[in-house]
C-alpha cells in the first residue's frame, strides 16, 4: 500500500489514479448518468442516489430492521424501495474489493476480505456544488474501509487533520479510486471544495461494509433524536402547561434542592422565579392581561424580574399589578396586567373595560424603558394554530398555509372574538384613515407558511374589517405584532418604534455583539452594586461594560481582550457613553490589549474584583487552527486565573455557546466554585448558556492536599517534577498557574 499513501503522518487514505481506464470510466459514467434515479433534497446541494445489497437469508434473520443501513442526507427509502447494486454498480465494487484486498492483505492472506454492499452516489452537475468540512458520523466507515471511485470532472480532495495543522490536497481524477481506513475518520476530516471554472459534471461512488456489528441506522437515530429524548418528559399524561414548566424549571427550588434551603438566600439570582408552574398559570386565569413584553426565549424569568421591580418601585400605591412569564406557553413572552375577583372575571384576550387609563398610561411610559427586554406590545389577542386546523377542518397544524390563517382571523374579528382597539380609533382631522402595518417573527417548528405571509393574510383581514385603516409599510401609525411561536399566536400593537435593545451609540462595533438586553441581564445576574469594580476579559467592542456603566455610572470597568482594534474601540465607545474626560466619571473604565492568560498582571491586586461579566469566546469563528479542546484550555485557565482575582463569594457570568464542555471545567475546579444558574438563552439562531458562578473563599481539597505534599516533601530527594506537583497547577498543554502573584507594573 505504500506505493498509493497521499502522505498523511497517519497512513490511512490510498489513491490510486488508474483504477479504471480512461474507457472503463467514461462508460461507467455514461451509464450511471442515464439509468440511476437522482434524487435531491432540502438539505444538499447535489444529487444523491443509494443502492444496498440484498442481504443472505441468514444474515437477514440476524438483523434488526433498525440496523439498516441509511445515509443522514439521502432521501428517505422505504426498506421494500431499496435498490439492489445496478450491473455497472456490482462490477465496480468488485473491482475495488479485489484493489483493496490484494494490496491491503499480499498474498491474499486474510480470513475476512473486505465485502461492499451499500453504495452511495453523488452527481455534482458542475464545480460550484461541494461538501463542506465533515468525518464520515455513519458507524459504517469507522470500524471497516471506505472506497470512492470518481468519475467525470476532476476535482479536488482536501484532507485535513482534526488537531494540529496538517493539510493535504489531492485531484480526483477521472476513474480515480480513493480508500479511506476506518482510522481516518477519527483522526482526519476531509471535503470537496467549491472550484467554480469546473463545468463538467462529476459522478462519485462511495462504497461501505454493513455487517451484523455496524449499527447504522441505529447510531443515526441514537445521534439525530438525541434533542428530542433530552427534552422528552417522563410523565406522557400531564397537560401542556405542567410540561412547560418541566422544560423552563423553577430556579430558585432547583437551587433549595441542591444547596438546602438554608443557603437560598446566598443563591438566590436575578430572574429567579419563586412561583411553582401550577400557581402562575393559576394567576393567568384571574388576570386581565394589558401588556405583553418580548425578550430572548429562556430569558422570560429576568425580564418578569425586571418588570416585578419597576411595578414595586413605581407603582407602590396600586399592587393589583402582576407578571407572570411564558403566558399560555408562549415562550420568549412575558405578561403583564391586573388581578381581578374570579367572580368578575373576563376574557383573557379582551382589555377590561373597567381598567385605570392613568395607570395604563403611566405603565406603558415606563415599560419603554425596559433594559432586559426587545420590545413591549399593548396585548389584543392570542390563538393556537390548532385552533385553525378545528375551524378549516384540517388533519394538523402542518397543514395551515396563508388562506386558512386569513379566513380564521377574519371570522375571528367579526365575530368580535377579537378587538384591536388602536385600529377603533377614529383618525385625526388631518387624517381620513389611521395607517397601520402587520410586523410577525415566526420561530419554532415547521409551518407551512413564512412571516410575510403572515403579514399579508392576516394584515389583509384586518384592512378589510376595519374602515378607517389603510395598510402602510412605512410611515405608519400603528404596528401591529403577530408574532408566532411554535403553535402560539401573539396579536398586539407594539409601543416602542425600534428594538428596545438598540440603545448604545457606537464609535465601533464588532461584526458579532452581545445585545445589550442580554448584557444587562448578566450584570444584574452578576448583583453588581454602586462602585464595584466590573471586569470583562473578553469585551470585544465593550458592550457588557458600556451596559454597566449606563446602568450605574459609579462602577469601574476594566476591559481586556486580545484584538488591539477592539480594543481602541471599545476605548472610543466608553468613551461616547462618560464623556472625552475619563475622570469626570465617578467610576473609570480601563482598556487593556492581553491574552487572558496574563490579565491578572492588569487587576490593581488579587481579589480586588467584585464581579466578571464576559461573553466568552464561542469558537464558531476560529476556524481549523483553533480547536474545541484549545478553547476548552482557554476557559480553564481563564477560571483558574479569575478565582484569584475575585473578591470571596464574588460572581462570574459567563455567555457560552459551549455549556456542556463548561460545566465539565466547572466540575474540575468544584472546590473553587458553586455553580448558582446554568440557563440557556435563543440568540439569532444559537442557544447559547449563561452560567453563573460564585467564587468559594477556600478550595478545601486543593489546600489539603497542598498542605500534605509540602510536609510530605521533607521525606523524598524532591526533582523538579515533584517541585511542579506541589508548587504549582497544571492546565491543558503545559500552561501553568503559579500560586504566588507575579511581578507587575503600578498604573494603569
Amino acid at each position: 500500500m505504500d506505493k498509493y499513501e497521499i502522505g498523511l503522518s497517519t497512513p490511512c487514505v490510498y489513491y490510486d489514479e488508474d483504477f479504471l481506464s480512461p474507457e472503463e470510466a467514461s462508460d461507467a459514467y455514461d451509464e450511471l448518468w442515464k439509468t440511476t434515479a437522482w434524487e435531491k433534497t432540502s438539505k444538499i446541494n447535489r444529487y444523491v442516489a443509494l443502492h444496498e445489497e440484498p442481504q443472505q437469508e441468514h444474515q437477514q434473520e440476524q438483523e434488526e430492521e433498525s440496523h439498516t443501513y441509511k445515509y443522514r442526507d439521502a432521501p428517505d427509502q422505504d426498506e421494500s424501495q431499496r435498490r439492489p447494486f445496478t450491473t455497472t454498480i456490482r462490477t465496480i465494487c468488485e473491482k475495488a474489493e479485489t484493489w483493496y484486498n490484494n494490496h491491503h492483505h499480499p498474498g491474499g492472506e486474510t480470513p475476512a476480505p473486505v465485502k461492499f454492499n451499500v453504495c452511495l452516489l453523488n452527481f455534482y452537475e458542475n464545480g460550484s456544488q461541494r461538501i463542506g468540512w465533515h468525518c464520515d458520523r455513519e458507524e459504517i466507515g469507522r470500524s471497516t474501509p471506505i472506497a470512492s471511485i470518481s468519475l467525470g470532472a476532476t476535482r479536488q480532495f482536501q484532507v485535513r487533520a482534526k488537531q494540529g495543522l496538517e493539510r493535504l490536497t489531492i485531484d480526483l481524477t477521472h476513474g480515480s479510486l480513493t480508500i479511506m481506513e476506518n482510522i481516518c475518520q477519527m483522526q482526519y476530516l476531509h471535503c470537496l471544495p467549491k472550484m467554480n471554472h469546473v463545468t463538467e459534471g462529476r459522478i462519485n461512488l462511495t462504497f461501505r461494509c454493513k455487517t451484523a456489528e455496524t449499527p447504522g441506522e441505529e447510531e443515526h437515530e441514537r445521534r439525530d433524536k438525541w434533542l428530542e429524548r433530552m427534552t422528552q418528559l417522563n410523565e406522557q399524561d400531564n397537560d401542556d402547561n405542567d410540561d412547560f414548566g418541566k422544560v423552563y424549571p423553577n430556579q430558585s427550588l432547583a437551587l433549595q434542592q441542591e444547596h438546602g434551603s438554608d443557603s437560598n438566600e446566598s443563591a438566590a439570582v436575578f430572574g429567579d422565579i419563586r412561583e411553582t408552574e401550577e400557581q402562575l398559570q393559576d394567576k393567568l386565569k384571574i388576570m386581565n392581561v394589558v401588556f405583553t413584553a418580548k425578550t430572548n426565549i429562556g430569558a422570560e424569568g429576568y425580564a418578569a424580574a425586571e418588570i416585578q421591580q419597576l411595578l414595586s418601585i413605581r407603582f407602590q400605591d396600586n399592587s393589583n399589578w402582576t407578571v407572570v412569564p411564558r403566558p399560555w406557553g408562549a415562550a420568549g413572552y412575558v405578561a403583564i396586567g391586573t388581578l381581578q375577583s374570579p367572580q368578575i372575571t373576563t376574557d383573557n384576550n379582551t382589555n377590561n373595560d373597567d381598567s385605570d387609563s392613568a395607570s395604563q398610561a403611566k405603565l406603558s411610559s415606563e415599560l419603554l424603558k425596559l433594559r432586559a427586554s426587545i420590545y413591549v406590545m399593548q396585548f389584543h389577542d392570542r390563538f393556537d394554530l390548532a385552533d385553525v386546523v378545528t375551524h378549516a377542518k384540517l388533519e394538523n397544524t402542518a397543514q395551515v398555509g396563508g388562506e386558512e390563517l386569513y379566513q380564521f382571523y377574519k371570522q375571528r374579528l367579526e365575530s368580535n372574538t377579537a378587538r384591536i382597539p388602536t385600529l377603533q380609533q377614529q383618525p385625526n382631522k388631518k387624517k381620513k384613515k389611521i395607517t397601520f402595518r402587520v410586523t410577525c417573527e415566526r420561530i419554532g417548528e415547521r409551518h407551512n407558511f413564512q412571516a410575510p405571509n403572515v403579514e399579508f393574510e392576516i394584515g389583509g383581514a384586518m384592512s378589510e374589517y376595519f374602515a378607517n385603516v389603510k395598510p402602510k409599510m412605512e410611515d405608519y401609525d400603528v404596528n401591529i405584532r403577530v408574532d408566532v411561536i411554535n403553535t402560539h399566536v401573539m396579536v398586539g400593537t407594539q409601543l416602542n418604534l425600534v428594538d428596545l435593545s438598540r440603545r448604545h451609540a457606537y464609535r465601533f462595533r464588532n461584526k458579532v455583539t452581545i445585545k445589550t438586553n442580554l448584557a444587562y441581564i448578566m450584570l444584574q445576574c452578576a448583583n453588581m452594586q454602586p462602585h464595584d469594580t466590573v471586569l470583562d476579559p473578553f469585551c470585544g467592542s465593550g458592550t457588557i461594560l458600556l451596559e454597566a456603566m449606563e446602568v450605574e455610572p459609579t462602577v469601574r470597568c476594566i476591559g481586556i481582550d486580545v484584538n488591539r482594534r477592539s480594543v481602541d474601540g471599545a476605548r472610543e465607545n466608553a468613551r461616547a457613553v462618560v464623556g472625552d474626560n475619563n475622570s469626570s466619571n465617578n467610576g473609570k473604565f480601563e482598556f487593556y490589549c492581553v491574552d487572558v492568560r496574563a490579565f491578572r498582571k492588569h487587576i490593581p491586586e488579587d481579589k480586588s474584583i467584585d464581579c466578571i461579566v464576559s461573553n466568552l469566546p464561542w469558537g464558531v469563528q476560529t476556524g481549523h487552527k483553533k480547536s474545541v479542546t484549545d478553547l476548552q484550555s482557554m476557559y480553564e485557565i481563564f477560571l483558574r486565573t479569575a478565582w484569584y482575582t475575585l473578591k470571596d463569594h464574588g460572581r462570574i457570568v459567563m455567555l457560552v455557546l459551549r455549556g456542556l464542555q463548561l460545566t465539565r471545567i466547572l466540575r474540575k475546579l468544584g472546590g473553587r466554585y458553586r455553580v448558582l444558574r446554568a440557563n440557556v438563552v435563543r440568540t439569532s439562531n444559537n442557544l447559547p448558556c449563561i452560567v453563573v458562578v460564585e467564587k468559594l473563599p477556600r478550595d478545601v481539597l486543593n489546600d489539603t492536599v497542598k498542605g500534605q505534599l509540602a510536609y510530605m516533601s521533607q521525606f523524598v530527594s524532591v526533582s523538579r517534577e515533584m517541585y511542579q506537583a506541589i508548587h504549582h497547577e497544571d492546565i491543558a498543554d503545559g500552561i501553568d498557574v503559579p500560586e504566588t502573584r507575579p511581578h507587575q507594573d503600578s498604573g494603569s
